[in-house]
């Protein structure tokens, strides 16, 4: 199935849910991050939760990169981080 991206309001009520490409193009960039990265953080095989003032840094991240890296679910990433910032919520990373 790859990596599940679920968009949470504050009490983790499901407002948006998609999934890394076929490719798994997301998580290769997560994979990829420095270490210091909140995108190093993303785990593969588990659960990664992002609260609302982690997202601002996380859209900070996946906007400043390449051109090359910018791909449709980098962009649903940053849309529903956006979603979820004004509501006090989560992104919420499910590996398999």
């Amino acid at each position: 199935m790859g990596l599940g991206i679920y968009v949470e309001d504050l009490w983790h009520g499901r407002l948006n849910a998609f999934t890394d490409d076929n490719e798994a193009s997301f998580m290769g960039i997560c994979e990829s991050a420095p270490e210091e990265s909140l995108l190093n953080g993303v785990n593969n095989y588990g659960e990664t939760l992002f609260n609302s003032i982690q997202l601002r840094r996380l859209v900070k991240e996946l906007e400043s990169l390449p051109e090359n890296e910018q791909n449709p679910v980098v962009q649903q990433v940053i849309d529903g981080a956006k979603q979820a910032i004004p509501r006090g919520g989560y992104l919420h990373f499910i590996g398999d």
